[in-house]
């Protein structure tokens, strides 16, 4: 099984770096102003890490992450700190400006493809968690991998506890 992980509300609490423009869209240029050292080790994990590091554990699971963000080495650094290192790190290069759903379509494509998996077997054995609903229906309709609302499932967890 290999599992694919977002980071921003799915398993990271960034929400305090983020502004959001009058129509919704998220301020890119204050985020990245946000990307400081001390901001990104104000982040939170949301109860989806715990899962994420249990699959990071587990020697017959391969782990992912599967970003938007550009990441630095301060993200990096986080990860580590939370032990949330994966197998495999898909993020966003700097300068690529395609949509966060087209961006991992690409990404994943690609691990997939390189990881020799045959594709019959990616819904069976590939599983995404994601917070963003175009990716998350690129993931069911395009790649045919289990796509699994992070949203949802951190609230579906929190309720449980």
């Amino acid at each position: 099984m290999l599992y694919i992980f977002d980071l921003d509300h799915t398993v990271i609490d960034s929400s305090h770096r983020q502004i959001t423009r009058a129509d919704g869209s998220l301020d890119l240029d204050a985020w990245r102003k946000n990307c400081t050292k001390s901001q990104i080790f104000r982040d939170e994990l949301l109860p989806l890490a715990r899962f994420m590091r249990r699959a990071i554990a587990d020697p017959n699971t391969q782990t992912a992450i599967c970003t938007a963000r550009v990441l630095s080495k301060h993200d990096y650094n986080f990860l580590a700190e939370k032990q949330l290192i994966t197998d495999y790190i898909l993020a966003r290069f700097d300068g690529d400006n395609r949509r966060d759903d087209e961006m991992k379509y690409s990404k994943i494509w690609n691990l997939l493809t390189s990881l020799k998996i045959p594709r019959a077997r990616w819904q069976s054995s590939v599983t995404l968690l994601d917070d963003n609903q175009q990716v998350l229906r690129m993931a069911t309709n395009r790649l045919k991998i289990t796509a699994i609302d992070a949203i949802a499932k951190n609230q579906e967890i929190l309720k449980n506890a």
